[in-house]
């Protein structure tokens, strides 16, 4: 076979990829992020090294096992979108996730297990998605996980499943190559590392590993010897901290058990995710659905403000409770005292309630001027008018605190508006007006007994 130069970044396979850059590299493959330019869109293209083209199957089985893997479709899968498998270079043209891996995540520190739960949710859906295509991916490891920018903002990454289709692609040519293993030694389940067929049930086991090393921040057999590593589990299964809360302990503790038949389903390891996903955290209670949507965004509470403001807003037109209180508050001889002068300026009726009390206090308020105005008449030698202006005669509310009742029935307090006011300022007026016709009808005899006393003394001889 002819050795082909490997492909380098500006190069174009099959005149319509054009790498752009190298973004990664492994033992059997080169990644480049490169340009559709045929449907205008970034691609990521894995390159086979010459050494793994030589060990993929014959080139009908090879067309069969991508053509099962392009119809793969799952928000946590890698979709793979071309292939090119019968002459070199040998590539894979997949969907180009902008995130990091999930090995680099683990790399920060512990992830919480809340978003491990997370984890566990979205790829145990893929591998339920890929196991009920009768695929297995035979590689779960960190290094495989890729995170996905969220669409909207303040989302949180989704977990992509990549790089299951190399491993498809070479497992179907271990009959022509025995004893040969696909997989990382750190994350091969035991009957793998006895040399058995991957099943389901090895993608169960290696997940789970890949968890426990995500709340952990260690890898479970962290030994730089492959065959160490992998030898060890066929002993000592992985060791499950007690401090993770028994609902972690028991699903990691079953997807590492040595025997498959032990192990989860992926779809019954989803399920389990969920449940982890609302358990308490630091023993705080789970979140009521309410609080858990105004996390998620939606605002609820702000509907309820606006209608709060809404209501506040009308306050202003709306009535005033009345204080049961007897005794005047501060509060409401301050708000008396603020809608008097707007009372007086305004043209408009005033919503102000005129109690008895009030009409009581004003009709003594006119006898009282009148009484004056004859007194000062007799003095003065010539009559004084009376004003007959209502604005006079009828005197302004001040604050309810100078309102002094002389009636010995207990009065309300008076309050800045009233319920229903019209009746109460009908009275008033009708009030009003009997206290200045009985004003006029006190000035005209006033007048005339008056006029009598200065004409008695003319009369006389």
């Amino acid at each position: 076979m002819t050795e082909t130069p490997e492909p380098l970044p500006g190069d174009m396979l099959a005149e319509r990829y054009r790498l752009v850059a190298q973004i990664g590299q492994g033992g059997m493959a080169r990644v480049f992020r490169a340009d559709d330019t045929a449907l205008g869109r970034t691609v990521a293209v894995k390159v086979l090294r010459p050494a793994v083209e030589e060990a993929v199957s014959a080139p009908e089985r090879a067309r069969s096992e991508v053509t099962l893997l392009a119809s793969l479709n799952h928000p946590s899968l890698v979709t793979l979108f071309d292939a090119h498998l019968t002459g070199s270079p040998d590539y894979l043209v997949m969907e180009f996730v902008d995130g990091p891996t999930l090995s680099a995540r683990i790399a920060e520190g512990p992830v919480p297990p809340a978003e491990v739960a997370t984890l566990a949710a979205e790829l145990g859906e893929a591998l339920h998605v890929v196991h009920g295509s009768g695929v297995v991916h035979r590689d779960v490891k960190p290094s495989n996980v890729l995170l996905a920018p969220p669409h909207l903002p303040g989302g949180r990454p989704r977990a992509k499943l990549a790089d299951f289709g190399i491993a498809l692609l070479l497992d179907s040519a271990r009959v022509t190559t025995p004893g040969t293993i696909i997989g990382t030694a750190a994350y091969l389940a035991p009957e793998q590392v006895q040399g058995r067929d991957p099943a389901p049930a090895s993608d169960v086991y290696a997940l789970g590993l890949v968890l426990l090393e995500a709340l952990t921040g260690e890898r479970a057999y962290p030994s730089t010897d492959g065959v160490s590593a992998a030898i060890a589990r066929l002993t000592t299964p992985p060791a499950v901290p007690d401090t993770l809360s028994a609902g972690w302990r028991s699903l990691l503790s079953r997807m590492t058990a040595t025997a498959p038949e032990d192990r989860p389903t992926a779809l019954q390891v989803v399920e389990a995710a969920e449940r982890l996903r609302a358990e308490p955290v630091d023993g705080a209670p789970p979140l009521p659905s309410v609080r858990a949507a105004v996390a998620a965004g939606i605002p609820i509470a702000s509907v309820a403000g606006a209608e709060a403001a809404r209501d506040e807003e009308k306050a202003g037109d709306a009535p005033t409770r009345r204080y049961p209180s007897s005794t005047p508050t501060a509060a409401t001889v301050a708000l008396a005292g603020e809608a008097a002068p707007g009372a007086a300026s305004d043209g408009t009726p005033t919503r102000r309630s005129r109690r008895p009390l009030v009409i009581g206090l004003a009709v003594g308020a006119v006898a009282l001027i009148a009484a004056g105005s004859i007194w000062a008449g007799s003095l003065a030698g010539s009559p004084q008018p009376v004003s007959t202006d209502p604005a006079q005669t009828v005197p302004q509310e001040s604050t309810p605190a100078e309102v002094v009742s002389t009636d010995p029935t207990p009065t309300p307090t008076v309050s800045t508006t009233n319920d229903d006011p019209a009746p109460d300022d009908k009275a008033a007026d009708e009030a009003a007006k009997d206290a200045e016709k009985a004003a006029k009808e006190e000035q005209k005899r006033a007048e005339r007994d008056e006029n009598r006393d200065r004409k008695g003394p003319k009369d006389k001889p």
